[in-house]
Protein backbone atom coordinates (compact mmCIF):
# COMPACT_ATOMS: atom_id res chain seq x y z
CA UNK A 1 0.00 0.00 0.00
CA UNK A 2 1.22 3.37 -0.99
CA UNK A 3 1.92 6.12 1.13
CA UNK A 4 -1.01 7.90 0.00
CA UNK A 5 -3.17 5.42 0.52
CA UNK A 6 -2.18 4.90 3.52
CA UNK A 7 -2.44 8.16 4.19
CA UNK A 8 -5.65 8.57 2.77
CA UNK A 9 -7.36 5.45 5.11
CA UNK A 10 -5.68 7.24 8.02
CA UNK A 11 -7.80 10.53 7.38
CA UNK A 12 -10.76 8.39 7.04
CA UNK A 13 -10.66 6.72 10.20
CA UNK A 14 -9.87 10.15 11.38
CA UNK A 15 -13.14 11.55 9.72
CA UNK A 16 -15.37 8.58 11.17
CA UNK A 17 -14.54 9.16 14.85
CA UNK A 18 -15.30 13.03 14.40
CA UNK A 19 -18.83 12.02 12.97
CA UNK A 20 -19.01 9.32 15.77
CA UNK A 21 -20.74 10.89 18.50
CA UNK A 22 -22.81 13.43 16.33
CA UNK A 23 -25.52 10.43 15.61
CA UNK A 24 -25.38 11.62 11.79
CA UNK A 25 -27.33 7.66 11.26
CA UNK A 26 -30.27 9.23 12.70
CA UNK A 27 -30.85 11.80 9.97
CA UNK A 28 -31.53 9.31 7.37
CA UNK A 29 -34.05 7.60 10.05
CA UNK A 30 -35.68 10.05 10.81
CA UNK A 31 -36.23 11.15 7.04
CA UNK A 32 -37.15 7.55 6.27
CA UNK A 33 -39.77 7.90 9.03
CA UNK A 34 -41.49 10.19 7.22
CA UNK A 35 -41.38 7.82 4.41
CA UNK A 36 -42.82 5.06 6.50
CA UNK A 37 -45.39 7.21 8.03
CA UNK A 38 -46.62 8.53 4.15
CA UNK A 39 -46.68 4.69 3.05
CA UNK A 40 -48.96 3.59 5.94
CA UNK A 41 -51.64 6.50 5.25
CA UNK A 42 -51.71 5.90 1.49
CA UNK A 43 -52.31 2.55 1.93
CA UNK A 44 -54.20 2.34 4.00
CA UNK A 45 -56.65 5.19 2.45
CA UNK A 46 -55.98 3.13 -0.76
CA UNK A 47 -58.97 1.03 -2.54
CA UNK A 48 -58.59 -2.98 -3.04
CA UNK A 49 -57.86 -2.32 -7.00
CA UNK A 50 -54.80 -0.27 -5.98
CA UNK A 51 -53.75 -2.53 -3.45
CA UNK A 52 -53.57 -5.32 -6.11
CA UNK A 53 -51.35 -3.18 -8.09
CA UNK A 54 -49.14 -1.74 -4.56
CA UNK A 55 -45.75 -2.24 -6.23
CA UNK A 56 -46.76 -0.07 -9.24
CA UNK A 57 -48.74 2.42 -6.60
CA UNK A 58 -45.22 3.24 -4.82
CA UNK A 59 -42.86 3.51 -7.63
CA UNK A 60 -45.13 6.01 -9.05
CA UNK A 61 -45.99 7.57 -5.95
CA UNK A 62 -42.70 7.39 -3.75
CA UNK A 63 -40.32 9.47 -5.99
CA UNK A 64 -42.88 12.68 -5.46
CA UNK A 65 -42.68 12.13 -1.88
CA UNK A 66 -38.44 11.88 -2.57
CA UNK A 67 -38.64 14.68 -3.81
CA UNK A 68 -40.18 16.74 -0.89
CA UNK A 69 -38.00 15.14 1.42
CA UNK A 70 -34.78 14.37 0.31
CA UNK A 71 -33.51 17.33 -0.73
CA UNK A 72 -33.03 18.92 2.66
CA UNK A 73 -31.68 15.64 4.24
CA UNK A 74 -29.26 16.34 1.21
CA UNK A 75 -28.25 19.97 3.08
CA UNK A 76 -28.64 18.35 7.07
CA UNK A 77 -26.39 15.73 6.03
CA UNK A 78 -23.43 17.92 4.41
CA UNK A 79 -24.13 20.45 7.14
CA UNK A 80 -23.63 18.26 10.16
CA UNK A 81 -20.19 17.03 8.55
CA UNK A 82 -19.25 20.03 7.90
CA UNK A 83 -20.23 22.97 10.79
CA UNK A 84 -17.47 21.52 12.79
CA UNK A 85 -14.56 22.85 11.32
CA UNK A 86 -16.63 26.12 9.98
CA UNK A 87 -17.44 26.53 13.13
CA UNK A 88 -14.42 26.19 14.87
CA UNK A 89 -12.83 27.74 11.70
CA UNK A 90 -10.29 24.67 11.44
CA UNK A 91 -9.76 24.23 7.93
CA UNK A 92 -6.64 26.04 7.81
CA UNK A 93 -5.24 23.96 10.00
CA UNK A 94 -6.60 20.83 8.52
CA UNK A 95 -5.42 22.35 5.44
CA UNK A 96 -2.10 22.04 7.21
CA UNK A 97 -1.97 17.93 7.75
CA UNK A 98 -3.92 16.99 5.14
CA UNK A 99 -4.59 18.02 0.83
CA UNK A 100 -7.69 19.78 0.48
CA UNK A 101 -9.17 17.52 -1.87
CA UNK A 102 -8.51 14.47 0.70
CA UNK A 103 -10.25 16.40 3.14
CA UNK A 104 -13.40 16.99 1.05
CA UNK A 105 -13.58 13.10 -0.73
CA UNK A 106 -13.40 11.88 3.14
CA UNK A 107 -16.67 14.41 3.79
CA UNK A 108 -18.13 13.04 0.98
CA UNK A 109 -17.47 9.62 1.44
CA UNK A 110 -18.88 9.97 4.89
CA UNK A 111 -22.29 11.64 3.90
CA UNK A 112 -22.65 8.85 0.52
CA UNK A 113 -22.85 6.53 3.76
CA UNK A 114 -25.83 7.64 5.30
CA UNK A 115 -27.43 8.53 1.62
CA UNK A 116 -26.91 4.89 0.65
CA UNK A 117 -28.84 3.77 4.05
CA UNK A 118 -31.70 6.05 3.31
CA UNK A 119 -32.04 4.31 -0.41
CA UNK A 120 -31.57 0.90 1.07
CA UNK A 121 -34.45 1.69 3.86
CA UNK A 122 -36.61 2.75 1.64
CA UNK A 123 -36.16 -0.41 -0.64
CA UNK A 124 -36.75 -2.31 2.54
CA UNK A 125 -39.99 -0.17 3.17
CA UNK A 126 -41.08 -0.99 -0.40
CA UNK A 127 -40.98 -5.00 0.05
CA UNK A 128 -42.31 -4.83 4.08
CA UNK A 129 -45.31 -3.14 2.83
CA UNK A 130 -45.65 -5.79 -0.27
CA UNK A 131 -45.84 -8.28 2.38
CA UNK A 132 -48.24 -6.29 5.03
CA UNK A 133 -50.97 -5.49 2.42
CA UNK A 134 -50.41 -8.70 0.82
CA UNK A 135 -49.68 -6.53 -2.95
CA UNK A 136 -51.29 -8.77 -6.15
CA UNK A 137 -48.65 -7.78 -8.48
CA UNK A 138 -45.47 -9.07 -8.91
CA UNK A 139 -42.47 -7.40 -7.44
CA UNK A 140 -39.68 -7.11 -10.14
CA UNK A 141 -36.33 -7.38 -8.40
CA UNK A 142 -34.73 -5.51 -11.11
CA UNK A 143 -37.48 -2.13 -11.08
CA UNK A 144 -36.70 -2.02 -7.14
CA UNK A 145 -33.14 -2.05 -7.45
CA UNK A 146 -33.26 0.71 -10.59
CA UNK A 147 -35.97 2.73 -7.91
CA UNK A 148 -33.12 2.17 -5.26
CA UNK A 149 -30.20 3.60 -7.40
CA UNK A 150 -32.13 6.22 -8.50
CA UNK A 151 -32.87 7.47 -4.79
CA UNK A 152 -29.02 7.01 -4.33
CA UNK A 153 -27.23 8.71 -7.37
CA UNK A 154 -29.52 11.82 -7.58
CA UNK A 155 -29.51 11.99 -3.98
CA UNK A 156 -24.91 11.75 -4.89
CA UNK A 157 -25.40 14.90 -6.80
CA UNK A 158 -27.91 16.78 -4.57
CA UNK A 159 -25.04 16.28 -1.60
CA UNK A 160 -21.76 17.95 -4.15
CA UNK A 161 -23.68 20.69 -4.11
CA UNK A 162 -24.81 20.71 -0.64
CA UNK A 163 -21.58 19.99 0.54
CA UNK A 164 -20.12 22.54 -1.83
CA UNK A 165 -22.17 25.56 0.22
CA UNK A 166 -21.58 24.15 3.53
CA UNK A 167 -18.16 24.35 3.26
CA UNK A 168 -18.15 27.68 1.33
CA UNK A 169 -20.37 29.25 3.98
CA UNK A 170 -19.50 30.82 7.07
CA UNK A 171 -22.62 29.59 9.09
CA UNK A 172 -25.13 26.57 7.80
CA UNK A 173 -27.78 29.13 7.62
CA UNK A 174 -27.84 29.16 3.44
CA UNK A 175 -26.98 25.57 2.93
CA UNK A 176 -30.14 24.68 4.44
CA UNK A 177 -32.17 27.29 2.92
CA UNK A 178 -30.75 25.82 -0.58
CA UNK A 179 -31.94 21.97 0.64
CA UNK A 180 -35.72 23.68 1.94
CA UNK A 181 -36.15 26.04 -1.30
CA UNK A 182 -35.31 22.93 -3.10
CA UNK A 183 -37.55 20.32 -1.33
CA UNK A 184 -40.38 23.12 -3.10
CA UNK A 185 -38.42 23.22 -6.32
CA UNK A 186 -38.22 19.08 -6.66
CA UNK A 187 -42.33 19.08 -5.92
CA UNK A 188 -43.41 21.84 -8.35
CA UNK A 189 -41.06 20.72 -11.20
CA UNK A 190 -43.36 17.79 -11.97
CA UNK A 191 -46.49 19.80 -12.84
CA UNK A 192 -43.65 21.92 -15.18
CA UNK A 193 -43.35 21.12 -18.82
CA UNK A 194 -40.09 18.85 -19.56
CA UNK A 195 -38.13 20.50 -20.98
CA UNK A 196 -38.18 23.29 -18.14
CA UNK A 197 -38.30 20.15 -15.59
CA UNK A 198 -35.02 18.98 -16.96
CA UNK A 199 -33.16 22.10 -15.76
CA UNK A 200 -33.98 21.33 -12.17
CA UNK A 201 -31.80 19.26 -10.60
CA UNK A 202 -34.09 18.28 -7.17
CA UNK A 203 -36.76 17.11 -9.43
CA UNK A 204 -34.50 14.21 -10.83
CA UNK A 205 -36.24 11.54 -8.56
CA UNK A 206 -38.97 11.80 -10.93
CA UNK A 207 -37.19 11.16 -14.14
CA UNK A 208 -36.24 7.57 -14.18
CA UNK A 209 -39.65 6.45 -13.92
CA UNK A 210 -40.60 3.05 -13.67
CA UNK A 211 -44.56 3.34 -13.35
CA UNK A 212 -47.16 5.68 -14.93
CA UNK A 213 -50.84 6.13 -14.01
CA UNK A 214 -53.45 6.19 -16.49
CA UNK A 215 -56.43 8.71 -15.42
CA UNK A 216 -59.33 8.67 -17.23
CA UNK A 217 -61.56 12.03 -15.91
CA UNK A 218 -65.23 10.72 -17.02
CA UNK A 219 -64.86 7.43 -15.74
CA UNK A 220 -63.07 8.19 -13.18
CA UNK A 221 -61.03 5.30 -13.70
CA UNK A 222 -57.20 4.32 -12.74
CA UNK A 223 -54.95 2.35 -13.49
CA UNK A 224 -51.02 2.16 -12.97
CA UNK A 225 -48.58 0.35 -15.79
CA UNK A 226 -45.44 -0.85 -16.13
CA UNK A 227 -42.40 1.84 -17.85
CA UNK A 228 -39.48 0.96 -19.13
CA UNK A 229 -36.20 2.23 -17.42
CA UNK A 230 -34.72 4.93 -19.16
CA UNK A 231 -31.48 2.99 -18.53
CA UNK A 232 -29.34 5.32 -21.13
CA UNK A 233 -30.72 8.44 -19.96
CA UNK A 234 -29.78 7.28 -15.83
CA UNK A 235 -26.21 6.36 -16.95
CA UNK A 236 -26.05 9.86 -18.61
CA UNK A 237 -27.42 11.29 -15.19
CA UNK A 238 -24.30 8.78 -13.64
CA UNK A 239 -21.93 10.47 -15.65
CA UNK A 240 -22.90 14.19 -14.73
CA UNK A 241 -23.35 13.33 -11.26
CA UNK A 242 -19.43 12.28 -11.08
CA UNK A 243 -18.73 16.02 -13.04
CA UNK A 244 -20.84 17.79 -11.44
CA UNK A 245 -18.48 15.92 -7.77
CA UNK A 246 -15.06 17.20 -9.24
CA UNK A 247 -16.44 20.62 -10.46
CA UNK A 248 -17.87 21.04 -6.43
CA UNK A 249 -14.55 19.45 -5.51
CA UNK A 250 -12.48 21.70 -7.56
CA UNK A 251 -14.02 24.78 -6.47
CA UNK A 252 -13.22 23.96 -2.44
CA UNK A 253 -9.87 23.04 -3.00
CA UNK A 254 -9.04 26.52 -4.86
CA UNK A 255 -10.50 27.99 -1.72
CA UNK A 256 -8.60 30.52 0.09
CA UNK A 257 -8.67 29.96 4.00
Amino acid sequence: MSRSETSFFRQWKAEKRKARRRRLWLVPLVFLSFDILWVFWQLNNSTPDDLANGYLMLFYNLPMMNAIVLPLMAAVIASRLCDMEIKGDTLKLLYTMQKPASFYDCKYLAGLKYVLLFALGQGALILAAGKIWQFQDPLDPITLIENTAVVFVVSAALLSIQQLLSLYSDNQILPLVVGICGCFLGLFSMFFPAPVARLILWGYYAAFPTAGLYWDAGTRYSEYYEMAFPVESFLLFILFTIVLYFICRAVITKKEV
